[in-house]
């Protein structure tokens, strides 16, 4: 009964007019005119249609002599007419007569049977589709904007890391031609002495305390002119390597718990970054050594796809990062080092809860070869360009 009574409703429908394609939304003017149609449902065959279109008023289309738009056999309707902002269609009787101009579209009744009414289509650049493709290329084009920049940030970067690491080859090569070659020539000539002296005389011994020490200046040298050398070099230790062999560098805390953790693929790092980055690294870690006196330290080198973190925690007695003394001096100071290269540090710290130190690099800086389009922030630009990178080999995962 619902169905029927649905089907009913629908038969018993008056007719109505539609329309099927509708021209521009434009002020219009005497010399634009557009193709407008439609069709017709549940209308008899002695029915027309009546177009108006609007500009400011109402005129009848396509011409004041031409008022109707015949119907056709297939219940649809074709006509001209003049551009307007909106459009209207009348389906009236044979006999109705309608008004070449007016303020007020004709409704219903007095010879109109049903009336539709439709705004024009608006133009392409008011469109949905044509803002969303202005709004998409105007990101588009920040965001070739802020690659751009960043690429040339990190150019710059490499010419100055570049010029770094030509200057301390240039220095290492100099301390080795000049100093240590002069030192090594007068430990010599002192030797030679020395073994000419009686063994009896009492500055026999004081001689040969010299020569020792003068033979730990000579190897303490050569091993830093092996590490300014070898910045460049695919021989350098890794991040984590160089990080492992810290325990050794402090005899006599042994019985500590330190571990060296890796997380992500490594990633070759410039050899003057893993240079900075290990030396501000170190001195968190001598600090929970020897001050903070820590029982656990755990150094995690995180190779992310935009930046190199690393992260150093301890168990050790902590400190209140608010209250003032060396200490606070001190983690000012690592901050300006970081800062100098385009890093940033953290470090938290509570009594009796231990320190975490957190260095985050950057990937454009610390990476070579890594795109300039890594998603810093806006404020990448006001990094310092201070630093100047290398190349180095990836390293890999080492636990002690």
């Amino acid at each position: 009964m619902l169905a029927g009574g649905c089907r009913t409703q629908q038969t018993n429908v008056g007719p109505f007019v539609e329309f099927t394609r509708v021209p521009l939304a434009e002020e219009g003017g005497p010399d634009k005119l557009d193709v407008i149609e439609g069709r017709v449902i549940g209308a008899h065959s002695e029915l027309q249609v009546v177009l108006f279109a609007r500009s400011g008023a109402w005129y009848v289309q396509p011409f004041a002599n031409q008022t109707f738009t015949q119907i056709q056999p297939d219940s649809r309707w074709r006509s001209t007419t003049h551009l307007g902002t909106e459009y209207a269609a009348l389906l009236v009787e044979p006999d109705y007569q309608p008004p070449p101009v007016t303020d007020v579209l004709p409704g219903e009744g007095n010879g109109v049977v049903a009336v539709a009414l439709v705004k024009g289509e608006p133009v392409f650049w008011q469109r949905w589709w044509f803002l969303l493709l202005c709004a998409l290329a105007a990101m588009s084009a920040l965001l070739a904007l802020y690659s751009y920049r960043l690429h040339q940030s990190a150019r710059r970067l490499n010419l100055r890391f570049e010029e770094r690491l030509a200057e301390r080859t240039r220095v290492a090569q100099e301390l080795h031609d000049t100093l240590l070659q002069g030192v090594i020539s007068a430990s010599r000539q002192l030797h030679v002495a020395v073994d000419g002296l009686p063994e009896d005389l009492p500055v026999h011994a004081s001689f040969a305390h010299i020569l020792h020490v003068l033979g730990q200046v000579v190897e303490e040298g050569r091993e830093a002119l092996q590490r300014l050398r070898s910045s460049g070099s695919a021989d350098s230790l890794d991040i984590e390597q160089a990080f492992s062999r810290i325990q050794q560098e402090f005899a006599a805390r042994e019985q500590i718990d330190f571990r060296v953790t890796v997380e992500g693929r490594p990633r070759p790092v410039h050899p003057i970054i893993r240079d900075e980055v290990y030396r501000i690294g170190r001195e968190a870690v001598a600090y929970a050594l020897h001050r903070a006196h820590a029982g656990h330290v755990e150094v995690a080198i995180e190779y992310k796809v935009r930046q190199l973190r690393i992260v150093i925690r301890d168990d050790g007695r902590g400190t209140d990062a608010q209250a003032p003394g060396s200490e606070c001096d001190e983690r000012r100071g690592l901050r300006k080092q970081a800062e100098a290269f385009g890093a940033r540090l953290r470090v938290r710290s509570r009594p009796g809860a231990g320190t975490r130190v957190e260095l985050t690099v950057p990937g454009y800086v610390a990476f070579p070869g890594q795109p300039a389009n890594s998603s810093l922030s806006w404020l990448a630009g006001l990094y310092s360009l201070n630093a100047r990178p290398g190349l180095s080999r990836p390293g890999r995962e080492e636990s002690k």
